[in-house]
């Protein structure tokens, strides 16, 4: 059996995409892929984790897992999601580098010895990201002040979960992207059959559009049956420039000592570390 941890993010999709994906339970099930829920096994898949600390789960142990998690035991695929599966947010910048304890996978795969482990990733650029991260703590001021910003490398966090899991199948996309290639993402997530139907594609999309605009979406690609991926996200982009949501898609970004150039500095290292990941072997890479 392949499971699929999906690692978020913080500060990603917050959640929707393992949401979007449940909404296809039961059409995924027929085709063998488990999506069950998170209370099902978050709590516990930490607990069990963290006792063993990378130690290779016994058999019991490991059917105790599964028989928690699956619905039965036909599934041959099992997506699993937890934003705090590496660490909790408090300590994603600790040692001043982006997660260090992405070595973790390692403990999440040694859960499941007898099965095959893959992980994705969302990637989002510091200048937004610590932002939003460092607004869940008490001194975010403080915090930039330990941070090396050109050490905030998520390629080096990518080029941690192969040396922790050799061989591992690693998908991976741009927080950025999410609103054009939403699907892509749970179909890559799931591997479901090319011409099953999903829904929830435009999940991402409604968060960053107006009503008015995704109403006006749904008809225009029905009443030209758009069906090129490339011709969809064009459309896409142009409703988004008309019917976007200001406030949720420019983001607030006030950090002290931060500047304009500051900004614009993580923006252009954030491009090329993307680049970097992109270009990596063993790593599967969504991009529009």
């Amino acid at each position: 059996m392949q499971i699929l941890f999906h690692l978020g993010s913080h500060c990603t999709d917050k959640g929707l995409l393992i949401r979007s994906i449940l909404r296809n339970r039961e059409a995924l099930a027929r085709e063998g892929i488990g999506i069950p829920g998170p209370g099902r096994y978050r709590e516990l898949l930490s607990s069990v984790s963290t006792s063993l600390r990378g130690q290779i789960a016994d058999e019991a142990t490991e059917d105790m897992l599964l028989e928690a998690i699956r619905d039965d035991d036909t599934a041959e695929r099992v997506i699993l999601s937890n934003e705090n599966f590496l660490c909790r947010d408090k300590v994603a910048l600790e040692g001043g580098r982006l997660y260090l304890k992405a070595f973790k996978a390692e403990w999440l795969e040694n859960c499941f010895p007898s099965h095959t482990a893959e992980f994705a990733i969302a990637l989002r650029n510091p200048a937004t990201f610590l932002p939003d991260l460092l607004a869940r703590e008490d001194d975010a001021g403080q915090s930039v002040a330990d941070l090396r910003l050109a050490d905030l490398l998520w390629s080096d966090v990518v080029l941690r979960l192969q040396k922790a899991c050799p061989g591992a199948r690693i998908l991976a996309w741009c927080h950025e992207d999410t609103p054009f290639i939403w699907e892509e993402i749970m179909r890559e997530m799931t591997l479901c059959d090319p011409f099953t139907d999903l829904s929830g594609e435009f999940d991402m999309l409604e968060q960053i559009m107006s009503e008015t605009g995704i109403t006006r979406l749904h008809a225009f690609l029905d009443a030209r049956d758009v069906t090129s991926t490339t011709r969809r996200r064009a459309t896409i982009a142009a409703f988004l420039e008309a019917h976007g949501l200001e406030e949720k898609i420019e983001a607030e970004i006030d950090l002290p000592g931060w500047t304009s150039e500051t900004i614009d500095d993580l923006s252009a290292l954030y491009d090329e570390d993307v680049a970097k990941v992109a270009a990596m072997p063993g790593v599967e890479f969504i991009q529009p």
